[in-house]
């Protein structure tokens, strides 16, 4: 098929299908399309069970965005003191809230619940793990929980807040994780490694998971490969292993994270809504079928970094995309291929072709 007429048969499919929040290409699950589904395949939520937890693998099925709480402890800065629980956990008091920093050698807990309150002051957050060096491999063995081998379930309180990097970090017979609705932020690799997770539930207001943060856990494959995308409150942070073909991204999503479609081989066209205000770093990196992609928020923020959307295919050195990418005129999206020296056409134009490939 020629690109002009594959950029109007997407057109035909985001307009045919646009009552799917979120669609591959039709039949990759061989379900029925649905209005109110986030996945093909998946049974939707009822009208008056959005917001509640729908399935025991962290998904939500809303459609409304949450805004993050504000961290109530952000200028309390100045550290007190530090010390160690009768369990082994290391600790820093702040004037007004507490955090939970390392543990002891001794540290053996397989079953732990982190506490509360420490001296009278609320246990916020879960500190990240120090990287001495820069590099992953001179990481502060004792930071936060890293490779604590003994643990098998951990239970945050709801005074917690944020989870630091690398805070469970290779903790391989973690097999459960409760976290309250008070966390909004996870830092980056913050389960990673933990091979034996499988039952954790993301909380619905979250407002910042960090770069592999689920990495290599059996809780986060099965998501890869049961769902087209992951999204939690509005944040689309990866593409599924079904995630081929033409991709619409559904119209309350917010934003677009680092990596996202990363590496996404058989993706080949992509529709982002107005509702998406940001695209990350490497969003659209190593697409090597990605030939359009359509920018409807003509304010929508794109990294002016030719890395952000690529056809470079495996072990490639050289970026480069030859598809085209569409929106409005004098948009961000259009600055953004000027730019990189990318093809460019209007919002119009490709409405047009859809009109004329329907006419055919």
């Amino acid at each position: 098929m020629m690109l002009t007429e594959r950029c109007a048969a997407l057109m035909f499919v985001c307009l045919a299908g646009c009552s799917v929040l979120c669609g591959c290409e039709y039949g990759a699950s061989g379900a029925e399309n649905s209005g109110a589904g986030l996945w093909l395949g998946i049974e939707p939520a009822k009208e008056d069970e959005f917001g509640k937890v729908t399935y025991a693998d962290g998904i939500y099925l809303s459609q409304i965005v949450q805004e993050p709480v504000p961290d109530a402890y952000a200028d309390d800065t100045k550290a007190d003191r530090s010390g160690v629980t009768d369990d082994g956990l290391r600790y820093t008091l702040y004037q007004r809230h507490a955090e939970i920093t390392g543990h002891e050698d001794s540290f053996a807990l397989e079953e732990l619940e982190i506490p509360a309150e420490l001296d009278g002051l609320p246990v916020t957050r879960i500190a990240d793990v120090t990287l001495t060096e820069g590099s992953v491999f001179d990481l502060d063995r004792n930071g936060a929980f890293y490779g604590c081998y003994t643990l098998r379930s951990v239970t945050v309180p709801d005074t917690v807040r944020d989870i630091g990097q690398y805070a469970f970090y290779g903790c391989k017979n973690l097999q459960e994780v409760t976290l309250p609705e008070s966390v909004m932020e996870i830092g980056s690799h913050a389960f990673s490694v933990c091979s034996s997770l499988k039952e954790l539930t993301v909380p619905s207001g979250i407002d910042k998971i960090g770069e592999s943060a689920f990495s290599l856990t059996p809780w986060y494959d099965d998501l890869l490969y049961h769902r087209d995308l992951v999204i939690f409150n509005g944040r689309l942070y990866d593409a599924g292993r079904r995630c081929t073909g033409h991709i619409t991204v559904p119209d309350y999503v917010v934003s677009v994270a680092d990596y996202a479609f990363y590496s996404c081989e058989g993706l080949e066209t992509v529709i982002l809504p107005e509702s998406v205000q940001s695209v990350g770093e490497y969003a659209f990196c190593d697409c090597p079928d990605l030939y359009a992609v359509l920018f409807l928020n003509p304010e929508c923020e794109i990294p002016a970094e030719v890395t952000t959307l690529s056809n470079k295919q495996n072990n490639s050195s050289k970026d480069f995309f030859k598809g085209i990418i569409y929106g409005e005129e004098n948009s961000t999206a259009q600055r953004f291929a000027r730019k990189m020296n990318f093809s460019f056409e209007s919002t119009a134009n490709f409405f047009a072709r859809m009109e004329a490939w329907k006419s055919t």
